[in-house]
């Protein structure tokens, strides 16, 4: 999918081309007023586009690290009226900041960048497995505050300074900034199969929960067959405590190059499409990172979709131990997921 549909506003996966577009609109345009440079926003000086190019690398524009950020340009009836991103997806901590900005002050008032945020959390959440959406305004821009609120968030009953403590937040760009939240319902634990399609349960090791690198790849699927694949390129160096107690002893030691691992999963994946629709299953919303960390895009395989069934850490547990499965194994762990969801137990987390 190359757009993002709401009510009044498209939002379309930006380009290397767009770049100096956006950057025009933030720092050129008759809105700049509102958002940076003096006199009203001395603390929050107008970027040189080389610092704006640090902020939103290529990455932004290519897709191939979508769980590091991406930019979207929000579009109304056809017309280009601006753009929204998100920053790095925060998978420990259920969290990501998003940006707006608009093209000029004539497309302002009228909603379109409050439905853009709520477009694309909702989106996120779906496509990334992520609940929790950060906006980081000044107090002094009176009117973005409005359009947030309009689109849900909320500041926490926390200081912000605790806050920004506890989810390790880079500063910020305003000395007086708020810190908004817009917080979605978990999806549910229980969904009705599909018999007109394919369901593949996957799991993923990797190295630690805060800089992940990938290890590992199960996946078992509803036409009784599975893939497995052991990765090169991590180093061991960064693994946890808990990964070398309890994931690498358990590792077959056959890996092969990321890439060859992302062919295999992708014809894999694709020979199940080929068939009939495919939705892919996990219980966490770093399996999905792993997926674009293996294929290094934010597209999955034609008519392959992912879905987060969010289940309890313990059922897991109990599930591998009452079917003699490894746990943290990924191929046996997605041989647990299979179970507890085929089988309807499905106790939600905590």
């Amino acid at each position: 999918m190359t757009a993002i549909a709401g009510t009044k506003v498209t939002l379309r996966r930006a380009r290397d081309t767009d770049r100096a577009r956006i950057y025009e609109w933030l720092i050129g345009s008759d809105l700049t007023a509102n958002l940076m440079g003096a006199p009203m926003f001395p603390d929050r000086p107008i970027p040189a586009l080389e610092e704006f190019s640090q902020s939103f690398p290529r990455h932004f524009y290519e897709g191939t690290r979508p769980y590091a950020g991406r930019m979207y340009v929000i579009t109304v009836q056809g017309e280009e009226i601006g753009c929204i991103s998100h920053g790095p997806i925060d998978v420990l901590n259920d969290v990501v900041e998003l940006d707006t900005w608009l093209a000029e002050r004539r497309v302002a008032g009228h909603g379109y960048g409050s439905e853009s945020l709520v477009v694309l959390c909702d989106w996120l959440q779906v496509n990334y497995g992520v609940n929790r959406f950060l906006a980081r305004p000044s107090r002094r821009n009176v009117k973005a505050l409005r359009a947030m609120r309009r689109a849900g968030f909320r500041e926490t009953d926390l200081p912000a300074q605790e806050v920004a403590a506890k989810l390790s937040l880079p500063a910020g760009n305003y000395a007086d900034e708020l810190l908004l939240f817009r917080i979605l319902p978990v999806p549910s634990a229980v969904f009705r199969l599909d018999p007109a399609e394919t369901y593949v349960f996957i799991d993923s090791e990797f190295t630690n929960l805060t800089a992940p690198q990938l290890i590992s790849v199960g996946a078992v699927a509803t036409d009784s067959t599975a893939f497995y694949a052991e990765l090169e390129g991590w180093d061991v160096a960064t693994a946890s405590s808990f990964v070398h107690d309890a994931v690498i002893p358990l590792l077959d030691g056959d890996a092969v190059p990321k890439a060859m691992g992302a062919e295999a999963l992708t014809e894999w994946l694709s020979e199940r499409a080929r068939k009939m629709p495919t939705t892919i299953i996990s219980d966490s919303g770093f399996d999905r990172w792993a997926l674009s960390e293996l294929f290094g895009s934010e597209q999955l395989p034609p008519n392959v979709q992912w879905r987060r069934v969010p289940i309890a850490y313990e059922a897991l547990d109990e599930a591998t131990q009452r079917l003699n499965l490894r746990r943290h194994h990924a191929l046996d762990d997605a041989r647990a997921l299979r179970h507890l969801v085929l089988e309807g137990t499905l106790p939600a987390p905590a």
